[in-house]
């Protein structure tokens, strides 16, 4: 059954869009100045983006744009 869902093209691009999205948040974290940058890092923002990429990934594995 995993190996269905995992070499599904729709699972693949969830996967793909998330690492991307998070990766894109992580070195902006990682990137700060002060302990104050730290501690004021918008994380619910972060996950925002994170769900955003992962639809976005979904939408490109499902082939829309595709033509």
């Amino acid at each position: 059954m995993w190996t269905l869902i995992e070499h599904n093209p729709i699972f693949r691009g969830v996967v793909t869009g998330l690492i991307a999205a998070a990766l894109v948040d992580v070195h902006a974290f990682l990137a700060w100045k002060r302990v104050q940058d730290a501690l004021t890092y918008n994380w619910n923002t972060a996950i925002l983006r994170w769900a955003q990429g992962a639809v976005t990934g979904a939408l490109a594995g499902a082939g829309l744009g595709s033509f």
